[in-house]
């Protein structure tokens, strides 16, 4: 099934019989059905599949984080959405092959929060009796209350937690009780960033260590 866009006269989106109609970067394409290929991919195409579907399965575990943490750097009209963007920074900054060609994720290079205020410097975090310890050095042009600090916990085998505004970013310290939807079996890596809560910007995140 087809979606005609624009009127009887515009493009259309979807199947119609034996052709397919879409629309790239703003100009309406009108192609026949794709072929299935029989020749065997070649090395480079099989390590970018492998590669491909490595971050389609991480991105997608922590969909909430990215979704909040590129939300403000999504841009209207744009065809990249702020999950898409994440998507595209974990491809290109985060996800790699070790010596065996395994997919490996590096965690110190990854943004879960995306933006132009400075971000958290002089990290540290701990967990103690079931509650996550974390620790910054105060930054002074954030000493307004309007300054929060953003927590996230990301893993490679379980879902994300995120908590918003856990402290003010003038504190340079702060506890939080360790999320109950945090699998006691797995490894998660901790990231903060600042939370302009009034105009609405965010900085880039900060890792600060994994628990």
């Amino acid at each position: 099934m087809a979606i005609v866009e624009d009127g009887p006269n515009g493009g259309f989106r979807g199947k119609v019989g034996s052709i397919y109609g879409y629309n790239r970067m703003g100009q309406w394409i009108i192609r026949g059905a794709r072929r299935k290929s029989s020749k065997p991919p070649t090395e480079a195409q099989r390590l970018h599949r492998q590669k491909m579907k490595a971050i389609g399965k991480f991105c997608s575990e922590n969909k909430a984080v990215f979704d909040f943490g590129y939300g403000l750097k999504k841009e209207n009209g744009s065809k990249y959405g702020a999950f898409q963007l994440a998507q595209k920074h974990v491809f290109n900054d985060v996800l790699a092959f070790d010596a065996d060609h395994n997919p490996v994720v590096n965690f110190e290079n990854l943004n879960v929060f995306v933006g132009d205020l400075i971000p958290p410097a002089g990290t540290k975090v701990s967990v103690n009796e079931g509650r996550i310890f974390l620790e910054w050095i105060p930054n002074p042009v954030y000493d307004d209350e309007i300054y929060k600090l953003n927590l996230a916990c990301v893993s490679l085998k379980d879902f994300c937690s995120l908590k918003l505004a856990v402290a003010s970013a003038r504190d340079g310290q702060c506890f939080v009780d360790v999320p109950v939807e945090l699998n006691q079996k797995a490894d998660y890596h901790v990231y903060i960033g600042f939370w302009d809560t009034y105009h609405g910007a965010f900085s880039n995140s900060t890792y600060c260590g994994v628990i």
